[in-house]
């Protein structure tokens, strides 16, 4: 197979840092062949700038100081959404009736992402990005509410299981609306997951975190688009 020539600069949550749930161990670790570490062995220089736990907002502050002093790449992948999305669901198990909202509001999350796509463009760099990959709302119930939160008053709030998927769904929409609406490169890792009979298969038993094989899945995902535009072809594709 021809090598992938290029240099991407990555930015985003834990999905893209390669973090999974350790399920002997119990805690969370960085897979030795994350998606990024896969792409690297297909000749690509990853600059890894993600980081665990990261809203939209954390990553839009250290981009602007990156883009400030410069960043160097073929392209820049911008991956986030699965942090925004979330809610501080201690907060909601003690009251189910308050007014909670997401960690970053949608709107909130929209208006930040053409920030960045703009801020980007303006350095002459190639943005892209990244839908999210779908969870399994049953597991992550299971997951927040395992040390004893109020199940009943959590679901209460939520008003079905299902809530938590429709929830990150949306915010994966608006980064493939958004992509659509900027002419913005663009990667349906989302349709890579959803195309697979399993999707318990690919994920972690937290139902957020793509385990090995959904990494696996990412990068099958991500190679596929990037070979249609970076350099290093030399059968003249584009």
């Amino acid at each position: 197979m021809i090598p992938l020539v290029g240099r991407i600069s990555v930015w985003g949550d834990s999905l893209l840092k390669g973090v999974a749930l350790d399920e002997i161990q119990g805690r969370y670790a960085t897979l030795e062949n994350s998606v990024t570490v896969q792409c690297e062995k297909l000749g690509l220089r990853m600059d890894n700038h993600s980081r665990f736990g990261s809203t939209i907002t954390k990553g839009w502050r250290n981009l602007t100081q990156a883009l400030a002093r410069g960043v160097e790449c073929d392209a820049l992948l911008i991956e986030f959404g699965g942090n925004d999305c979330d809610f501080d669901w201690a907060a909601v198990a003690e009251d189910p009736s308050a007014p909670h909202v997401p960690h970053t509001p949608i709107e909130v999350f929209k208006r930040t992402l053409g920030d960045m796509l703009d801020a980007v463009r303006k350095k002459g760099l190639e943005p892209i990005l990244m839908s999210l990959p779908p969870i399994d709302a049953e597991r992550y119930f299971r997951w927040i509410t395992r040390a004893g939160l109020n199940k009943e008053n959590i679901l209460r709030f939520l008003g079905d299981v299902g809530h938590i998927y429709r929830a990150q769904e949306q915010y994966s929409v608006a980064v493939t609306n958004l992509a659509l609406e900027r002419r913005c490169r663009y990667v349906d890792v989302r349709g890579a997951f959803l195309d697979q009979p399993v999707l318990g298969d690919l994920l972690c038993i937290d139902g957020i975190h793509p385990n090995a094989r959904g990494h696996t899945v990412m990068r099958e995902a991500l190679e596929t688009y990037l070979r249609r535009f970076l350099p290093g072809r030399r059968d003249g594709a584009v």
